[in-house]
């Protein structure tokens, strides 16, 4: 189901680097008193995860119910340390799929978390992937594949310092897709194959090959944070600290009030809704 969430990402400012990089800052606002946004939005949330006319022949004879089965077999359990941060980072990364999808026009597959075994453990390879791409049988120079690394820090608990924090963190591993750029498309393509979504398997068959077929690919940063640990003195203290690898093109900050709170309610909501 899709549910177009892009109208929440409200864009607050840029912060200029003395590299004249420049980060973005957006704030996702959302009104938890409106059930039936909430409700579309989990449903969108679910459909990351499993695909909706499978559901019910899925849950049927393991003696549970709907809702017991997206929680034991589907979503990671919040109540283990693992299955906590798990939907948390994972939580990131899907608001980000839906950053890029909803307001800046990159194709996403959505099909990244369907194939888990163990709800509480990470996907491997690259966090997020989006291809921008006019004409699929006339490749272009200007057709651009974005790869982002993205964390998340849900929750206020420990203080951050400038070595453990999100924003250090995903400018340390971005460079690190680099060498996952092959496999992490292989798994995009096989998974549209298994799906018969052939002309959707093309798009990213175009981006498999960039020597011969060149185009242009960026590589982002991504911290998604609670408003409530977010502030831009302390975003500066980290740049200023750290290197920044030149491959870096983008780095995005997305926080919102009281994350966690949303961030649980909405894997709730996506298991009864």
């Amino acid at each position: 189901m899709e549910f177009d969430n892009g109208q929440y990402f409200v864009f607050v400012k840029d912060i200029t680097l003395p590299s004249n990089k420049i980060i973005k800052v957006y704030e996702l606002v959302k009104d938890l008193q409106d059930d039936h946004v909430l409700n579309l939005w989990a449903k969108s949330l679910r459909n990351y995860y499993i695909e909706e006319n499978l559901i019910d022949d899925l849950y049927t004879g393991t003696g549970l119910s709907k809702s017991e089965y997206l929680q034991k077999n589907i979503f990671p359990n919040p109540a283990n340390k693992l299955g906590a941060a798990t939907m948390s980072g994972e939580f990131g990364e899907i608001l980000v799929y839906d950053f890029i999808h909803y307001t800046q026009n990159y194709y996403v597959t959505k099909l990244r978390y369907l194939e888990k075994t163990n709800p509480d453990v990470p996907v491997s390879g690259s966090d997020v992937i989006g291809y921008a791409i006019k004409n699929v049988l006339k490749p272009s120079i200007e057709d651009k594949l974005l790869i982002a690394e993205v964390k998340t820090r849900s929750s206020v608990g420990r203080r951050l310092t400038i070595q453990d924090n999100p924003l250090t963190k995903a400018i340390a591993d971005s460079p690190k897709d680099r060498n996952r750029i092959a496999e992490s498309l292989n798994a995009e393509k096989r998974r549209l194959l298994m799906r018969n979504r052939l002309t959707e398997a093309k798009i990213v068959e175009r981006f498999q090959n960039r020597t011969d077929n060149p185009y242009q690919i960026e590589f982002s940063a991504v911290a998604v944070l609670s408003k409530e640990i977010y502030t831009e003195e302390f975003i500066r203290e980290v740049i200023d600290s750290i290197n920044i690898d030149d491959i870096i093109s983008n780095i995005l900050i997305i926080y919102s009030d009281k994350l966690l709170a949303f961030i649980r309610d909405l894997y709730r909501r996506a298991c009864t809704c």
